[in-house]
Formats: C-alpha cells, sequence, structure tokens
C-alpha cells in the first residue's frame, strides 16, 4: 500500500502549465464539467435550479433544462451528449427520479429513463454512458463496457460482460462515494467516508492510499485530481490536488487565495468552482491526459434489474447526527450534576447520535428506509460538509434530515424547537422542505416531559442567518432533497441539558421526529403502538440555579431514583421504569399498545405515593408529569408486586 504525505509536495515537476488558467463563467457556476473535446462546459447555479451550457469558443450559453433540479448530478458522456437527472416529489413525499438525454449538436433533449424511486445516477463507463437506476438501468449502446459505482458502504464493479460484483475494500468507511475506473479500466478510484481516498484493482485489493481528499477524478492512468477535505485538517483550506497513484506528487495546482473545490478533468484541463461566487476557473497541466475513449456503436436499451435494492417504494430518509468526535466544533458544556455528586461532560455529538440511531430503529420498526452519515462519535466521523450531502444524494433519500441542539451564546437562557431550511422564510429552495419542518417541530413541540420558552419555529437559513447572501447552513449547500436541519431544543439551557444527559430522553425526541415524517408522508396510520412519558418533581423544592433564568416547571426540582411500574388495565405488570440521578425526572415508556394503563410511582424504600391513570395513543405520545413532597406520606395499601 502507498500512502501519500503532505511532505512529498512538490516531488516532481508536474504542474500549471505558465499561463495555462483563465477564468471560464464569471459566477453561479457549480459542478463544472467539460465535454471530452474540452469544448463545451456544463454548470448549476448554486441551488441546481437549472442546468447551463456554455460553447467555449463562441461564448453563447445555453439552458439545457430548468425544471426539477436538474443541476449537480449532470455529465458529459463520451459521446458528448449531456446527461441528466431531474426529480419530483409526489403527494405522498416519495421523490422519483428521470434521465435525460441533451444533444448539442440538435439542441434537443429526451427522456432515456422513466421516474423511478430510489438513487438515479449517470456514470461514464468504458464505452458509453449508463444511467444507473434501482429499478432500471439504462445503456446508451449494446456495448457501453465496465464501469464502477457506488450506493453505501458498497463499491459495485461492472465488467465488460454486464457481471456485477459488490466489494467493501476498506473497513469503517461511513460510506462510499464518487468511484470510477482508470482510463486504461485496470483500476477503481474511490473516496471512503471517514478514511480518505483509495485506489484499488479489479478485484478490491487496495493498492494506494491518497489521505484526505474529496471528489476526486483520474486526469489520466497515473494522476488523480482532487479537492480538499475540509472537515480534515491535514488539508486545511480548500484547494485542487495533483495526486499520483505511485505516492511521489502531492501537489495544490490552484491558487491559494481561491477557494476553490468540485474539480474535473477531460482534454487535459482542469476546471474547478470559487466555493461562494460559483466563479468558474480552467487550469492546464504540464502532463500529458488521458488518449480519448472510445465510443462504442449500437442500439441504446433499458435493462430491469433483477434483484432491486428496495422492492417497495416506501419512505427512504437520510439522517446526519450533527458534529462528531469531541472536537473544537462540538459545543462541549461541562455541567456540575448534584444527584451524581460529579461534573458530567456534555456534548451535543453524543445527543445528536443517540437520537440518530434511536429514529434510525423507529423508522425502520415503521417500514422506512434509512441511512446515516455515521454511527460511531470520533474525528474521523466529522466529516466534511459536502461528503454529508454527497453521501445523501448516493442514498438515493426522499428526505434529508440533519440532527442537532442549538445554544444562544450569549447569556439569555431560552428553549424551543427550531427548524431550518435552505431558502428565505417561508420559500424554501426545494419543494417539500418548509412542509417537512414544521411537521417535525410541532411534534417536537408536543413534547411535555421539558419546558419550553417559546413556540416552535420553521425559518429559511438565508434569513436566519447573517453570514452573507445566500449562504446558509453549509450542510443544506448544494442539497436539492427536501429537507431541513432540527435545532430539536437548546443545550445551554441547564434543565435541558440535563434532560439531554438521559438517553430516554433523547429516544423521546427521535420518536416525536417520526411523527412528523409520519405526518409528511401520510403514514399516521400505519404503526399501532405509542408512547407514555413524563417527568417527576419535587412540588415543594425550588431549584437554586443563580446563573440564569429558570421557567415554569423546571423552578421545581426533577426527583432523582425514583421508580414507576406501568400496569395494563387488567392488573398484569407491563414495565418498569428507573429515574436517573441526573436532575432531569424524565421516564418514557415505549413501543406501548394502544391500552389503558394504571402509572405508579414509588419512592425511598419502594413506597407507593402515587396512583394515575393514563390511556395511550395509537402511534402517538401521552404525557404524565407527577409531583412528590418532602413530607407526603407513602400510601398505607401496597401495589402489587
Amino acid at each position: 500500500m502507498t500512502v501519500l504525505c503532505l511532505w512529498a509536495l512538490g516531488a516532481t515537476a508536474a504542474g500549471v502549465k505558465a499561463g495555462g488558467q483563465k477564468t471560464l463563467v464569471d459566477s453561479c457556476g457549480f459542478f463544472p464539467q467539460l465535454s471530452p473535446d474540452g469544448q463545451w462546459l456544463l454548470y448549476s447555479p448554486t441551488e441546481a435550479t437549472s442546468l447551463q451550457l456554455k460553447n467555449l469558443s463562441t461564448g453563447a450559453v445555453t439552458t439545457v433544462a430548468s425544471v426539477g433540479y436538474p443541476g449537480f448530478d449532470a455529465i458529459f458522456g463520451v459521446d458528448g451528449k449531456v446527461y441528466y437527472i431531474t426529480q419530483e416529489r409526489k403527494k405522498n413525499g416519495l421523490v422519483y427520479r428521470t434521465a435525460h438525454c441533451y444533444d448539442p449538436a440538435t439542441g434537443k433533449s429526451q427522456v432515456v429513463l422513466k421516474a423511478q424511486h430510489g438513487r438515479v445516477q449517470a456514470i461514464n463507463a468504458a464505452n458509453g454512458v449508463v444511467i444507473n437506476g434501482e429499478r432500471q438501468v439504462y445503456h446508451s449502446n449494446s456495448q457501453v463496457g465496465a464501469y464502477a459505482y457506488t450506493r453505501g458502504d458498497i463499491l459495485y464493479l461492472v465488467d465488460a460482460g454486464g457481471v456485477t460484483r459488490a466489494l467493501k475494500p476498506v473497513k469503517d468507511s461511513n460510506g462510499y462515494l464518487w468511484a470510477s475506473l482508470s482510463p486504461d479500466g485496470t483500476r477503481v478510484l474511490f473516496e471512503a467516508a471517514s478514511r480518505g481516498l483509495f485506489v484499488c484493482d479489479l478485484n478490491g485489493r487496495v493498492i494506494a492510499e491518497l489521505d484526505q481528499y474529496l471528489m476526486p477524478c483520474w486526469y489520466n492512468n497515473d494522476y488523480i485530481i482532487a479537492m480538499s477535505n475540509a472537515g480534515n485538517v491535514r488539508t486545511s483550506g480548500s484547494r485542487i490536488w495533483l495526486l499520483s497513484v505511485d505516492g511521489e506528487t502531492v501537489k495544490p495546482i490552484s491558487p491559494k487565495e481561491d477557494r476553490a473545490v468540485q474539480p474535473m478533468a477531460a482534454a487535459g484541463k482542469v476546471v474547478y468552482t470559487i466555493l461562494y461566487s460559483g466563479e468558474v476557473k480552467q487550469l492546464e497541466l504540464d502532463v500529458a491526459p488521458a488518449a480519448p475513449s472510445p465510443v462504442a456503436t449500437g442500439k441504446a436499451r433499458v435493462v430491469k434489474v433483477k434483484d432491486p435494492v428496495s422492492r417497495k417504494d416506501v419512505p427512504r430518509v437520510f439522517i446526519n447526527p450533527g458534529h462528531s468526535g469531541h472536537d473544537s466544533d462540538d459545543r462541549h458544556i461541562p455541567t456540575w450534576v448534584i444527584g451524581a455528586n460529579d461534573t458530567l461532560h456534555y456534548y451535543e455529538s453524543n445527543s445528536n447520535l443517540t437520537k440518530a440511531l434511536a429514529l434510525e430503529e423507529i423508522l425502520n420498526n415503521k417500514g422506512y428506509e434509512t441511512a446515516l452519515s455515521r454511527r460511531t462519535n470520533n474525528t474521523e466521523d466529522d466529516l466534511d460538509l459536502f461528503e454529508i450531502v454527497s453521501l445523501a444524494a448516493n442514498s438515493g433519500a426522499d428526505v434529508f434530515f440533519s440532527i442537532h441542539s442549538n445554544a444562544t451564546g450569549i447569556d439569555k437562557r431560552i428553549n424551543f424547537p427550531l427548524g431550518l431550511f435552505r431558502g428565505w422564510d417561508g420559500q424554501p429552495v426545494v419543494d417539500g422542505s418548509l412542509k417537512l419542518s414544521q411537521a417535525v417541530m410541532k411534534h417536537l413541540y408536543a413534547n411535555q416531559a421539558t419546558v419550553w420558552t417559546h413556540n416552535e419555529r420553521s425559518r429559511g437559513d438565508w434569513s436566519f442567518y447573517d453570514w452573507g447572501y445566500k449562504v446558509g447552513l453549509g450542510v443544506l449547500r448544494f442539497n436539492k432533497l427536501p429537507g431541513f436541519l432540527s435545532e430539536g431544543s437548546f443545550h445551554d439551557y441547564l434543565p435541558e441539558r440535563e434532560r439531554l444527559l438521559n438517553d430516554s430522553y433523547c429516544w423521546l425526541e427521535a420518536w416525536n421526529q417520526s411523527l412528523g415524517f409520519d405526518e409528511y408522508f401520510g403514514r399516521k396510520g400505519k404503526f399501532k403502538n405509542g408512547v407514555l412519558a413524563g417527568t417527576v418533581r419535587w412540588s415543594d423544592k425550588e431549584r437554586t440555579d443563580d446563573d440564569q433564568r429558570l421557567f415554569g416547571e423546571d423552578q421545581l426540582k426533577p426527583v432523582n431514583g425514583a421508580l414507576l411500574r406501568l400496569y395494563t388495565g387488567r392488573g398484569v405488570l407491563a414495565r418498569i421504569f428507573t429515574l436517573d440521578n441526573l436532575d432531569n425526572g424524565v421516564f418514557v415508556f415505549t413501543n406501548l399498545p394502544k391500552d389503558k394503563y394504571k402509572l405508579e410511582l414509588y419512592y425511598g424504600n419502594e413506597d407507593l405515593y402515587e396512583t394515575t391513570k393514563v390511556k395511550t395513543k395509537k402511534n402517538g405520545s401521552v404525557y404524565k408529569n407527577l409531583k412528590l413532597k418532602t413530607d407526603q406520606k407513602p400510601k398505607k395499601k401496597k401495589s402489587r408486586r
């Protein structure tokens, strides 16, 4: 294995030709793609709302498509035609994707693959183009040759005879992206999220490890073009790099002052975008390019997938647990917990991941399909935001959901659910984002096991933040899925932080998130069981925290260590829950069939203090907040054991 290191910078003479740099587009030119002959440039505005084609000889610009978010996924085929994907959100919330082919010679588009649910991706094969869907696949000719693609944590290799192999060349990856065959067809380049770039042979054996870079493509059989991974300190900043497979060259080729992203190489040239402005620049290298790929002839065809990824069109949710690794961007707050008699360390990444894993399990039990950007909490899992967006697109999801909690950053403490979508207030860039945010926020706000200081809100990130015109949240930038970022509550409000230290409370937030998804997708009646939750507080003991204002019931001290028993209407013991000692008093009974129950509260030497009747809901939440008095006497009659 060859591992490339930064000490190899400038180890060879390979680099940019003198005078070989120029600007092709002044603004709004994201995900640029050069035609095989270098005469045409394809690009999109930052929101993927249209697809533009520029003739580099005449300067004329043509709009290829402007409906269905056609940007970001488009490619030039080896035949010089443009292949692109559009999407449509149905009334049931599912997203269906259609593949098109545009011929610059005639200026006409045609549908080459009808709408289907799940991932649809345009791929350059050895001798043609493949539009890879989960149900049907389009071949631009009868002999497209070999190709590679990724989905989730699997690298797929398809040989010239159409035989597919599923490989996992790298362990402990968060998913694979950007797979492509070398021009000579002997090696595969790909990115393993959280692990870096790799090259493997056709048997999946890793032959080169290229460190932390993103969006790689072959320049020729020996050199690779890639962009910096801003989520990793080893390649700080945003630049375009020239990497040799043998490890002798690791060289930045874009100017340091450019925030360069989204590289692509063709015809001996490299194009890339300036991150915020969308200015497209082109470089010419003093390295011989790959020979042009042959173009096979023969009739195009559509092939039905024998074993589809999903046999049913069910909702698919991509879940992004925000932050990771207890690093500088993970808002650490040490908290003195009276019940634990110790300082506990709150990290937002911990509760984000706990919620995400719980949401995955809940949604799967409800018949959804899910994918996660991370499952562990290490520095390596703190992915580049562009990497997260790409994983979401690669999953074929219907919606994107980023889980966070919030903080005011000032002495004023508040607590409410906040949903942030891409766009202006009331004007989401992607259709469905506002509807989804409102549905989830409504169900989060219905949680009575907390104390809210304000009503729930759904805001556009362009309106909410003053970071610059249409800058907004990085994790939503370049994301054309309906989706939003959930600030489920405020973790710098002390009582809420103590609740977030409780895994059951995090599970409760995930459950309420799932109810929002049920509403968005019209699946409210699909799940039979419900949840009973609440808190136990002292009615005559006030908190003495003097570092912030407390609201409502949070002015009362929570009870630690109490025991709750839940009996069915027939007197059968159904569940037992013991409160933790983390000063939150939270209890949650999950997955309860709709029924009448008796809830009994025990404290001290398991003396019975309270008995209350509750009736649970089908696929809903019921809350019971209980109180104890310091001089309250236990009931004489003991409950059934």
